[in-house]
């Protein structure tokens, strides 16, 4: 029978602004964020340079398919660099790999700009996509290994909220530079596109700390300590947060390290034990439902969308689109703080709940349009778009790597998110030749597809998916390992639990874990 819980030094509700090592902690974690602004930004700016006479006389006026070559290039690279990344992360460190991504987006931002043809510029796009596929393996294990045990679900959640930031400023920057009739209306946007990962190197130079665990799984044990006091408690190595902190990252490793004998750094430790292949499963699950909900084409073909349903204008379309990229970030920041309030899989259930009775109406009102004309019906569209947009974003955009970052134990941390990521852009590369065809041939008839797709998603999430809420990496792990070891005593690290003693494990009520000894 495990010991009565004891608590150590738990300051989740602290004011963490009095706190210097979690201030300088934050501000750290902050830059890794910005990592992800170059996503947003790039799937935003790609549009609206074709909308720029200066762009497709450069670009030797491409054809619809060289087109779509151009726009698709991105996820090529992000699926070819997925593969890459992974071991780039593991034996080289997190930083490493935010380093390697960010010098290759900024590469590829500065081709871009520089392009005097459209191979070129192609050139420069899939150096882009390669550079991010690092800093989406990188950025989200670095972002919740570094954090506070208090704090890493809602840390890890906003990972893809800064996505919404990219957005919006290529939205605006392209809507002031559009008026340019030099090539520096395409030119200025694709040199900004550099700024956030010039910004993530010069973070990673100036001394961005490493993650504690890979530091101890490679036997710098010490070293992790001392990054762990300092942000942590302020320097104080010997308070009982920090050893407890060590305890547990050195007893997960040690426990998954003799589940996979193989080695951690071995392919076939994806699908070696049964629990591991159900974590693959989901996280290749959660690529394809965050990708395949109808929401890529709201945000691929808004403007055709709105064409469409009479609103043709300029400025209506994009004040329409620049209201919704706003509603669209503060959507994805609320699920972000939800997470660790309501936990993951009531937010996963209550988004896709929501897409459902945003895309009946929709379908209905576009039908509506479509026989009648009648501008209710297209206001009633306009209304539903953005209600499907905020729905799809209260948990697909901060969950999407969240959720599989915690899943994940460290030995395969970042080649499952390299798996995720490499579905994820074969999803988007699918959708990119897909969507249009479909939405040209059958309109609005599309949305009934995908509300097909959101009941099966609904389904799966409700039957499949694990809540990880509050838990700690051990009790993550006995979710999918299931029982079969011995109970260690218990104790309760930063207000969760973990074990006692140098190797004991502790999990969930009703699970039994393993206690190695010394």
């Amino acid at each position: 029978m495990a010991a009565p819980t004891q608590q150590i030094n738990d300051r989740r509700f602290e004011r963490w602004w009095k706190d210097t090592g979690l201030c300088k902690l934050l501000a750290w974690q902050a830059t890794i964020l910005i990592s992800q602004m170059t996503t947003g930004y790039d799937e935003s700016v790609v549009g609206s340079l074709q909308s720029m006479d200066p762009w497709v006389k450069d670009m030797g006026y491409p054809d619809a398919s060289r087109i779509g070559l151009i726009t698709a290039i991105v996820f090529v690279g992000g699926f070819v660099g997925a593969f890459i990344a992974s071991p780039t992360a593991d034996y080289l460190g997190r930083r490493v790999g935010m380093l390697v991504g960010a010098s290759l987006t900024f590469t590829g931002a500065v081709i871009q700009t520089a392009a005097q043809n459209s191979n070129m510029f192609i050139g420069g796009r899939f150096l882009i996509g390669l550079g991010i596929s690092f800093t989406c393996v990188a950025g989200p294990s670095l972002l919740f290994e570094l954090a506070r045990p208090s704090m890493r679900g809602t840390i890890s959640s906003l990972f893809n909220v800064l996505w919404y930031v990219g957005s919006i400023i290529a939205a605006w920057t392209t809507f002031g530079t559009g008026y340019m009739p030099t090539s520096w209306s395409w030119r200025i946007p694709s040199l900004i596109q550099g700024i956030p990962a010039l910004l993530v190197i010069t973070s990673v130079l100036a001394g961005l700390p490493e993650s504690p665990r890979w530091l101890c799984a490679n036997g710098r044990v010490e070293e992790a300590k001392e990054l762990l006091a300092k942000y942590h408690s302020n320097g104080d190595s010997y308070s009982e947060l920090i050893i407890r902190e060590i305890e547990e990252i050195q007893m997960t490793l040690e426990t998954q390290n003799s589940i996979t004998s193989s080695g951690h750094n071995t392919w076939s430790s994806l699908y070696r034990s049964p629990a591991n292949r159900k974590r693959i499963a989901l996280v290749a699950t959660v690529a394809l439902l965050t990708i395949w909900n109808g929401q890529s084409v709201i945000s691929y073909y808004f403007s055709p969308i709105l064409t469409s349903i009479g609103i043709t204008s300029t400025p209506q379309q994009t004040g329409i689109n620049g209201g919704l990229q706003i509603l669209n970030l503060l959507s994805s920041l609320a699920g972000a703080l939800l997470a660790d309030i309501i936990g993951r899989r009531t937010l996963w259930l209550t988004s896709f709940i929501a897409m459902i009775f945003a895309n009946v109406p929709l379908t209905i009102s576009s039908a509506m349009y479509s026989k009648r004309g009648s501008k209710g019906a297209s206001y009633a569209v306009v209304v539903f778009l953005f209600f499907y947009d905020a729905a799809f974003n209260l948990a697909n955009n901060p969950l999407l790597y969240c959720y599989p970052t915690e899943i994940l134990p460290f030995s395969i941390r970042a080649k499952g998110l390299s798996i995720q990521i490499a579905v994820s852009q074969a999803a988007l590369t699918v959708n990119q030749y897909v969507n249009p065809i479909a939405m040209e041939r059958i309109g609005f008839y599309y949305y009934i597809f995908y509300l097909g797709v959101l009941i099966a998603a609904t389904l799966i999430i409700f039957f499949l998916f694990p809540e990880t809420k509050g838990k700690t990496e051990i009790e993550l792990a006995a979710l999918f390992e299931g029982p079969g070891y011995d109970r260690g005593d218990a104790i309760t690290v930063d207000g969760l639990e973990a074990g006692s003693g140098p190797h004991a494990l502790v999990c969930e009520k009703g699970s039994v874990v393993t206690k190695h000894e010394p």
